[in-house]
């Protein structure tokens, strides 16, 4: 469990991602339970939404929520100065590309991943394409 301080810390630094600092400060990889969620930054996932969480005071929240929905990807959204909004998916479709934005998607929800770096097809495409079972 993350300490207050270092939550905070994890939200300045997604919002100095966000406005563009030169290099990412926002980890790879967060891991819910044993499942590992990978970083596209400045990109939006897209797919069944089926929870929001507006002017998010602690990175736990969105991480909770997505324990409780057993979600695929949780969007990061800066919605103003230093305010921030989460989104909770079931399933991601596509991603695309979005500034003030931030997406971490579940590994084994793509079926492996990404291909070269691209997203070609790679388990996107369907709802729960390539879901794990």
């Amino acid at each position: 469990m993350h300490s207050t301080s270092s939550t905070v810390l994890l939200i300045s630094l997604l919002f100095l991602d966000m406005a563009g600092a030169c290099h990412s400060f926002l980890p790879y990889a967060q891991f819910v339970g044993a499942r590992a969620y990978l970083l596209q930054q400045k990109m939006e996932c897209k797919g069944g939404k089926v929870y929001d969480i507006d002017n998010v005071q602690d990175i736990e929240q969105c991480k909770e929520a997505c324990r409780q929905f057993d979600c695929d990807a949780v969007n990061l959204f800066q919605v103003g100065e230093f305010a921030f909004k989460c989104e909770i998916l079931s399933y991601v479709t596509n991603l695309q590309p979005a500034n003030g934005a931030a997406c971490y998607y579940a590994q084994d929800a793509l079926g492996g991943g990404y291909n070269n770096g691209g997203f070609g097809n790679g388990g996107f495409g369907y709802p729960g394409f390539g879901k794990r079972k």
